[in-house]
């Protein structure tokens, strides 16, 4: 099997897919959430593990328009992983020695509080995977230049942990989600994501929201999006903890419709496990 993830080796994508399928997979790394997408639809990955909320830095919105782009793909599982970040650079490196800080940008926006407070003299340098910096920081060998990422890219590039859970809140988890082409939900589904549309007058998103509380159906996300060539016009994003193939679920989606209301599944799938 193939799977694309956004990073390199060792980043937090990594993980989550080791997590979720084990060891052994064919890793396709991307740059850029865009290309994890590109080789999803080109075929060149059977898979794909993406990032697409953090409990601390909120939702990907990139993640959510890329969904409703690219029609066929849909989520067919999830994995939340906790985020520990740690401080990364060559051995003998002191704090004081350190004159920049390489990372993805959420990740030095984590450990803000850190930076502040140890390194102030640093630089804060941003790059497009935390993994990747490690890489960089073991090329460069210089005690001047440190990288922020997990412990797994410091062991893979054979680097010591200056500090480790520098992130300023500890609760700090990412949900990932597993996406495929053009996937049949399981009898084991439990939740599903989707976007909804509803008509634009007083009280249109209160009445669709409506027809999953009045059949039990939990709310697990909310997230509004504006909608391409309709100024201040907005779609949803929904999470419900409903498989497509309830007849609760079904019954909601019968009432949208009878509002007028646009329902597009982007996934059904088991609600995920916390690492």
């Amino acid at each position: 099997m193939t799977i694309a993830i956004q990073g390199g080796a060792a980043s937090f994508h990594d993980t989550a897919a080791e997590y979720y399928f084990g060891a052994g997979y064919q890793r396709v790394f991307c740059d850029t959430f865009a290309e994890l997408f590109d080789k999803l639809q080109q075929s060149q990955a059977d898979i794909a593990v993406c990032a697409i909320e953090n409990s601390l830095y909120g939702s990907i919105t990139d993640v959510y328009d890329l969904l409703q782009r690219n029609n066929g793909v849909r989520i067919v599982g999830e994995i939340y992983l906790r985020i520990e970040q740690c401080l990364i650079s060559i051995s003998g490196t002191q704090l004081a020695d350190i004159t920049e800080v390489h990372s993805h940008p959420v990740a030095l926006a984590q450990c803000e509080a850190y930076l502040d407070k140890y390194l102030p003299q640093a630089k804060r340098v941003e790059s497009h995977d935390t993994a990747d910096s490690v890489h960089m920081v073991s090329q460069q060998a210089s005690p001047h230049i440190a990288a922020i990422a997990g412990a797994q890219a410091a062991e893979l590039y054979g680097l010591p942990v200056l500090a480790r859970s520098i992130e300023t809140n500890k609760q700090n988890y990412t949900r990932f989600v597993v996406l495929s082409k053009n996937a049949i939900p399981t009898h084991d589904a439990n939740k599903t994501s989707l976007t909804i549309t509803t008509t634009h007058q007083p009280g249109a998103l209160q009445a669709a929201l409506k027809a999953f509380a009045e059949r039990g159906i939990n709310l697990t996300k909310l997230q509004s999006r504006p909608i391409v060539g309709k100024a201040w016009h907005y779609m949803f994003y929904v999470d419900v903890e409903a498989g497509v193939q309830s007849g609760a679920f079904q019954q909601a989606i019968t009432s949208l419709e009878q509002q007028n209301c646009r329902a597009d599944i982007l996934g059904s799938y088991e609600s995920g496990k916390t690492y």
